[in-house]
């Protein structure tokens, strides 16, 4: 094992999961450590997410810190600090730059993309839309219940679930964009909010075409809260989204929990990822310098 800790770990994806996983490697001492987001990133549990360091240059969860970089010969002086590196540029392009002995799919597109287990001697991928034997080495459970960070070796995991049920409600805690344009807000994570109070609005984008026609168009879409509650997450202000896009959920107990830690859940899918590391260590191609 203590080979496998020289080697690079790529992870895709600095949402809470993803987050999850390179702390809970960091501090088990893999210190090439390397995630990629897209620039405008769509995490909604903001204070948990490494997806962070993308507007802000760097993050900090559970005590570990993730650094935006902008060249990637800059991860391994990174990871000497005992920190994480983040960059924004295209997989592919960090693939043929910066070839991992490890990858971890953690975008939950819930879908397959188009991953195979050829882009990394080990290939991890979380939650539903994989296929384990074929499509990675081993796929992460991701659905809370008694297989929550089960790793499969063969097969696939649990669909997606639903949002969980609080208090009776399940999708009505969760808000969604109905347009696609720019997010704009002026609340926070931790704010309470009425049903129907409006959390933000979703500024819309128009063809050019549609404008010189004078088509008559209203500018924004409001969104509300379908519940009464505190706000759990929210998207950042200003963040480009899609129709159907997660915007934020509401937690109607009128708490939040605990807002400065990742959720047991992702610790315990970070944990499926160790696990899966040490099941499939063998296949990795270690390094130069721990084959020495």
């Amino acid at each position: 094992m203590d080979q496998v800790h020289d080697c690079r770990v790529l992870i895709r994806g600095a949402g809470e999961l993803g987050s999850a996983v390179a702390t809970l490697l960091a501090s088990q001492g893999f210190s090439r450590l390397l995630m990629v987001e897209r620039p405008f990133p769509k995490a909604v549990r903001r204070h948990v997410c490494f997806s962070e360091a993308v507007f802000d240059h760097a993050k900090t969860v559970d005590g570990t810190t993730a650094r935006f970089v902008m060249m990637l010969s800059e991860v391994d002086r990174i990871g000497a600090l005992g920190d994480v590196a983040i960059t924004t540029q295209p997989l592919q392009e960090v693939l043929a730059a910066w070839p991992p002995d490890i990858y971890v799919e953690a975008a939950m597109l819930r879908h397959n993309w188009g991953l195979t287990r050829d882009l990394a001697p080990l290939v991890i991928a979380l939650g539903p839309g994989f296929q384990a034997g074929s499509d990675c080495h081993a796929v992460v459970e991701t659905v809370r219940g008694p297989d929550l960070g089960r790793v499969l070796s063969a097969g696939q995991v649990l669909p997606p679930a639903p949002p969980a049920e609080i208090m009776g409600f399940a999708q009505e805690r969760v808000i969604k964009a109905q347009r696609t344009g720019i997010f704009r807000t002026s609340k926070d994570i931790g704010d309470r909010v009425e049903q129907g109070e409006k959390v933000g609005v979703v500024v819309l984008l128009f063809a050019r075409e549609d404008l010189y026609r004078g088509v008559p168009v209203d500018s924004e879409y409001p969104v509300v809260a379908r519940i009464a509650g505190v706000i759990r997450g929210l998207l950042r202000d200003g963040v480009p989204v899609d129709a159907g896009d997660k915007l934020g959920d509401v937690d109607p107990r009128g708490f939040t929990g605990d807002l400065a830690h990742v959720s047991d859940k992702a610790q315990r899918v970070a944990e499926g990822v160790l696990e899966a590391i040490v099941l499939h260590g063998v296949r990795l191609r270690l390094p130069e310098a721990a084959r020495a």
